[in-house]
């Protein structure tokens, strides 16, 4: 009767001791992965234990724990060299890590075929395997993340890792994201000097049509007639598509402009900028320096390429303009 009870016994410690090793093999976010991709059952079975995470370490804790005091019991009866034996090929499993279960070894497929027996039984003693998680406290594993300058280069190392499966531009937009808050206006606005200013007298027609077009942006800031370009006094703006569908009207750019030009300073945030274009409606903001000066201009695309990483066209701006919409193709 006591063999039986020490190879019973023999059996629990070991069942714990194989799924302790097995859930040290790979991550749970590829075990799904591997779970959901494969037809193999064990790795299946594998997932839906393994994913119990904590209340599993604990289940695996207490039995394996109370079968090895009670196996340490049975043997030291036998012979003190059984006990020293016993320990030390415990201490050697547990603490080698040379010793890992890999993913489609036989070790795997058995701990595969136990999971579905284990699986009820913890989820069952789930209740009180929580509760005796959360009363010891589960210690934090530190991310080694402890500013946003270690994120920033966490980012960096992940375009070189072997198995990265995060695309350049996904780590552009998270690297802008966490980079957008630091910078302010005058670091991506458009300096006066290389602005394109549209005078309020100036004629609809043709030539006005075709000289802005040919700089390529869809708004433009309009000044007073006979305004000082050092510090011209912006009455509105003219946009591309209003002129476009103006061009045989006889009349000045005043007449077609939009009057509701918005202002904001130059050391704003890019928050606050987003925050400007989201309450006034507009995709181009005057920059101004405390003196009231017009030093530039900012559009909502400069805003959202420090985002996105990378630089956003203006090609058209208008999605319900079905005109605009039918004649743009996409690259």
């Amino acid at each position: 009767m006591r063999s039986v009870g020490i190879v019973l016994l023999v059996v629990i410690f070991l069942k714990c001791l194989l799924l302790y090793k097995t859930s040290k093999a790979l991550s749970l976010t590829e075990l799904r992965r591997r779970a959901r991709s494969s037809d193999t059952k064990h790795t299946q079975a594998l997932y839906k234990l393994l994913a119990f995470q904590s209340s599993l370490k604990i289940f695996i804790l207490v039995i394996g724990t109370a079968s090895g005091a009670v196996l340490l019991l049975l043997l030291a009866n036998i012979s003190g060299w059984l006990v020293v034996t016993f320990i030390l090929a415990t201490s050697w499993l547990l603490l080698d890590d040379r010793f890992i279960v890999r993913p489609g070894s036989w070790l795997w497929k058995v701990a595969g075929a136990i999971a579905p027996i284990e699986l009820p039984v913890v989820d069952f003693l789930q209740p009180a395997l929580v509760r005796i998680t959360s009363s010891i406290g589960q210690p934090k594993i530190h991310s080694g993340v402890y500013e946003k300058e270690d994120l920033l280069e966490l980012f960096d190392r992940q375009k070189s890792q072997i198995d990265n499966r995060l695309s350049e531009t996904e780590l552009k937009a998270a690297r802008g994201a966490l980079t957008f808050g630091d910078k302010i206006v005058s670091s991506v606005m458009t300096p006066r000097k290389a602005v394109e200013w549209v005078s309020q007298d100036n004629p609809i027609g043709p030539k006005l049509m075709d000289d802005l077009h040919t700089t390529g942006y869809t708004r433009f800031p309009v000044v007073a007639a006979n305004s000082k370009l050092v510090n011209p006094e912006t009455v509105g703006i003219l946009y591309l598509r209003d002129l476009l569908k103006n061009l045989e009207k006889q009349g000045v750019v005043g007449d077609i402009m939009k009057r509701d030009a918005h202002f904001i300073n130059e050391s704003d945030g890019l928050v606050q900028a987003l925050d400007g274009f989201l309450k006034s409606g507009q995709h181009l903001l005057i920059v101004v320096n405390n003196f009231e000066e017009v030093v530039g201009v900012l559009t909502l695309e400069d805003v959202l390429s420090q985002v996105l990483g990378e630089k956003i066209s203006d090609e058209f701006d208008s999605y319900d303009d079905r005109h605009s919409v039918a004649g743009h193709t996409g690259k």
